[in-house]
């Protein structure tokens, strides 16, 4: 199948050059992938930040006819933050923050010998232990077509710098590029090949690399593909992927989505890097099909987006979608 069917569709987002401040928790001191991520954001300053008010004069009020309707269309661009935005950014950055709680790359390992002798148990206490890495961090996303689920991850997503250039930590030479989020798009037909691609497409548009030509061969197999992707991801300290329309899976065929599912696992098992699946309520069934992505999908809880408005679903509309789900 031609590369040239799945487009390149991602959200981006800023670039910036690392700036290090001190964590707001102790645990993640001395890690340079912690400390480049912006503050925290408090109530008042994400309302502040994602709010948008479109400019208003009241002498648009005898404008032209065709000025007047193209300002009602600008209108449109007008957002407040609801509670579920606010919740929807918690959760986000827990996810981002968490999985870089163990992947500090300037942690220096000893290795623990093998036998251990109680009695000269205390000359390794000083040693440092590896880090541990969260496996159930992660959520995902379902909520009706049109609810708002994109455009609000996307503001979201974007109060974070995407990619974060590092020279120097500390005094010590640290040349990495960071990709705290990447957004793309499921393949149409939930191809594992396309969605490689499209990572591919993603990292290079976003960093200049040139990952797509050398990794996307004709003919080669779909777990090859899969290999090297986690191998670019864990190169560049992949913080969240987040994977938009994910009810395409279930048009995947050959077992594409167990395969794709499986490998979501591994990511986290493996580098510490969550996914964050986002779409209708239609792949529920397939994501809650294995106890693995099913625990793993709930770190951060359900999130169930019934209403534009934002308002937490109830029985009625519960009882819908398990109607939806089993149908």
């Amino acid at each position: 199948m031609s590369e040239r069917k799945y487009l390149s569709n991602f959200t981006r987002g800023s670039i910036v050059r690392a700036t290090y401040r001190e964590t707001e928790i102790a645990d993640y001191a001395g890690n340079p992938l912690q400390e480049a991520l912006p503050p925290m954001l408090t109530h008042d300053q994400l309302i502040l930040r994602m709010q948008h008010f479109p400019a208003y004069h009241e002498a648009d009020r005898k404008a032209p006819d065709e000025v007047r309707y193209l300002a009602i269309q600008n209108s449109m661009r007008f957002f407040v933050p609801l509670d579920i935005h606010t919740d929807l950014y918690r959760r986000i950055n827990n996810v981002i923050r968490i999985g870089y709680a163990g992947r500090n790359p300037m942690a220096e390992c000893q290795p623990v010998p093998k036998k251990l002798n109680l009695d000269t148990f205390d000359q390794y206490r000083g040693q440092l232990a590896p880090s541990l890495m969260s496996t159930a961090a992660g959520f995902n996303i379902a909520g009706i077509s049109g609810v708002g689920k994109s455009f609000s991850i996307d503001r979201i997503l974007k109060l974070f710098p995407q990619a974060i250039h590092h020279n120097e930590y500390r005094g010590r030479p640290f040349t990495h590029s960071q990709i705290a989020w990447l957004k793309i798009d499921c393949p149409f037909d939930g191809n594992p090949r396309g969605l490689c691609i499209s990572f591919f497409k993603a990292v290079d548009g976003l960093l200049g690399t040139n990952y797509r030509n050398a990794f996307v061969k004709r003919r080669q197999l779909q777990t090859e593909l899969l290999a090297d992707m986690a191998t670019v991801a864990e190169n560049h300290f992949l913080g969240v992927l987040v994977i938009d329309e994910i009810q395409r899976l279930s048009l995947a065929r050959s077992g594409g989505a167990d395969l794709l599912l499986n490998f979501f696992v591994q990511l986290v098992n493996e580098i510490g890097e969550h996914v964050l699946l986002v779409g209708t309520y239609k792949p529920l069934a397939v994501l809650s099909g294995e106890f693995s992505q099913l625990r793993r999908g709930t770190g951060q809880g359900d999130l169930i987006w019934a209403y534009a408005e934002g308002w937490a679903m109830g029985p009625v509309c519960k009882v819908a979608v398990s109607r939806a789900i089993h149908s």
